[in-house]
């Protein structure tokens, strides 16, 4: 049994509740989560102007040709410093880190080691400092639920209110980052806590949601993220627009998950050596940025231009002896929105090659600007056909920007309020409203997981089905098959099989050939009636009355795969075969073992629910 959350000593002088005592965990847990948001920050400033700014400038890297060449050297530098700090933290490091985050949270008691609060900062400051296409703030998310953990094991929490400290320090490091504590609460519900809304975790939430929020106020003053021109809505006809934009958002941000995992699919078949992997993808980052050099990095300067309304200097980044910014401005009008439409496709394939190889970060900060990017042009589109009705591209850029975070990341609520509390513009609710709703709906529809748990999904474990069904997926057959299998060969009489069944405690036996692969499967009901026929035992032998159609299964599918096929074909017995080789026996799996680490998984999380 957990210990209670304020030693009883402590709660005997003060007169406090568990519920209280787990309220000000929650505020000490914001505060921390507070100042490591800030200090991250920070760091991450420092390490930019080290990594980009001073050692570009000593290689010589400029905005243009042909110097520019050089600048693939800036992330490769990033990804040659991860090496290290991979071997000090194997396992820890390498590519979008939230989906493993998310699998120990939900699955596996959110429990974490204070040293990956170091992995999580170290590697991805050193990415996103070179120019690696990546975002902070799932870092910064991981750095505050490993708070939150550690503060609760300290404590002795029980499994339910850990994963409610976690919680808490993802609120309170989303709050203190974009100065938005309803966007942190919504996160930290949507998307690490699964939408396990409840009134004994929610208040938790808003308490260190707030404290992050207010320590990041008192140390950079209260501010919006970012400043956005002032919105009306010129005509209701004009959310039919929006509503357009909806489906755009969500027909690239399908585009966007699927070719970010195809990427990542494409690095693990490459047989290289693994540490090399991020080297190789951060050139390839490199050479996309020598036509758009807005990818690298979270491109959140980028992003308040576009949100701002203003295509100029910063998408022709030429010297003022090569054009003014007035010319720049006149050449790139009647392409800007092309062009914004290139730099969204481009950061897709950026953020892919950047994390999907290996580097660290998150692709939070790449969903917003990709989003900002798509509503610019096309606010850009709907302005140069409908001008008397259409508002500024900046504010389709903003909207753009909500509706796109909520296509890819499946958390409507969360875009809502975060890009209302960035901006502090009330009026841009409305449509941000139905971009954002219609975004995600398409894009569910058409990609059930979203970017996050698209990972998790792919092994198997589907989180939002529910954490009893979870904890089942997240069992392999490996953990469970019996790997002492009784074989009988293909020839071996009907006597032989008699004589030899009564030694072994199995009803089922997989048969196989010379050489020792699965050819077929034999029960006791295959045989059963010509065990009395005299004349037969020495006549019929094994592959004459083993089943060819053998149904298997694999080592690393889950055993809800494996009940489903049991089920299926009604058997009690399965192979366990290489997915090499899938007549090369490994294992059997049984029914009955299915069945009681079911009941074993289940009974585990009941007590873990218990004790919390």
């Amino acid at each position: 049994m957990s210990k209670p959350i304020v030693p009883s000593i402590l709660r005997g002088r003060l007169r406090l509740s568990e519920y209280t005592g787990l309220l000000l965990t929650a505020a000490a847990v914001g505060l921390l989560a507070g100042l490591g948001n800030v200090a991250y920050r920070k760091l991450l400033e420092l390490a930019h102007l080290l990594l980009f700014e001073e050692w570009g400038n000593l290689l010589g890297v400029r905005s243009y040709f042909p110097s520019l060449l050089l600048l693939p050297l800036l992330p490769m530098t990033g990804a040659l410093l991860l090496m290290p700090l991979d071997a000090w933290f194997p396992g820890e490091i390498r590519g979008p880190g939230l989906p493993r985050f998310l699998e120990s949270v939900n699955l596996k008691g959110a429990i974490f080691r204070a040293r990956s609060i170091v992995a999580h900062a170290a590697g991805s400051i050193l990415t996103i400092a070179s120019g690696g296409s990546a975002g902070m703030e799932y870092p910064i998310a991981q750095i505050g639920g490993v708070m939150g953990s550690v503060v609760g094991q300290r404590l002795r929490v029980g499994h339910e209110r850990l994963r409610t400290l976690v919680g808490c320090g993802v609120a309170a490091g989303i709050a203190g980052t974009f100065n938005a504590p309803i966007a942190g609460v919504f996160f930290a519900e949507e998307i690490v806590l699964l939408r396990s809304f409840g009134a004994s975790s929610f208040t938790p939430l808003v308490i260190s949601s707030g404290i992050g929020a207010l320590v990041a106020r008192t140390v950079e003053g209260n501010h919006p993220a970012f400043y956005v021109p002032h919105y009306i809505l010129r005509s209701p006809r004009e959310i039919l627009f929006y509503a357009g934009l909806g489906l755009l958002v969500a027909a690239v941000a399908v585009h966007f998950i699927r070719t970010f995992y195809a990427i990542s699919d494409s690095f693990a078949a490459w047989r290289i050596p693994p540490r090399l992997k991020p080297l190789a993808g951060a050139a390839l980052t490199g050479t996309v940025a020598l036509f758009l050099p807005q990818v690298m990095g979270n491109g959140y300067e980028h992003v308040e231009h576009a949100l701002a309304g203003r295509f100029g200097g910063w998408v022709l980044p030429l010297p003022e002896a090569f054009l003014s910014d007035d010319a720049r401005a006149a050449l790139l009008g009647p392409l800007a929105g092309w062009v914004l439409l290139a730099l969204a496709l481009a950061k897709i394939y950026a953020t892919g090659f950047t994390l999907g190889s290996g580097n660290a970060g998150g692709v939070f900060a790449p969903s917003l600007f990709i989003g900002a990017m798509l509503g610019g042009a096309y606010g850009i589109l709907v302005n140069a056909y409908f001008p008397e009705i259409a508002s500024s591209p900046g504010t389709y850029a903003v909207v753009g920007m909500g509706g796109f975070l909520a296509a890819a990341a499946h958390a409507p609520m969360t875009a809502i309020f975060l890009i209302f509390e960035m901006t502090s513009e009330y009026s841009i609710i409305l449509p941000l409203m139905f971009t954002s709703v219609i975004g995600y709906t398409v894009s569910r529809h058409f990609q059930r997981e979203s970017i996050e748990t698209l990972e998790l999904a792919r092994r198997g474990i589907h989180l939002e089905e529910g954490r009893e069904v979870s904890v089942l997926e997240s069992i392999r057959v490996a953990d469970i098959m019996n790997p002492r299998v009784e074989v009988i060969p293909e020839a071996m009489p009907l006597r032989g099989i008699l004589r030899f069944i009564p030694s072994s405690r199995h009803v089922t036996f997989p048969v196989v050939d010379p050489a020792g692969k699965l050819s077929g499967i034999l029960s006791l009901q295959d045989f059963r009636e010509m065990a009395y026929e005299e004349g037969l035992q020495d006549l019929v032998v094994a592959k004459e009355m083993a089943t060819p159609d053998v149904v298997t299964v694999y080592p690393d599918e889950s055993l809800r795969d494996a009940l489903s096929k049991i089920g299926f074909r009604n058997i009690e017995h399965l192979p366990v075969v290489s997915r090499q080789d899938p007549r090369e026996i490994l294992g059997m799996l049984s029914r009955r073992d299915v069945v009681a680490a079911y009941n074993k998984a289940l009974v585990e999380h009941s007590l873990r629910v218990r004790e919390s």
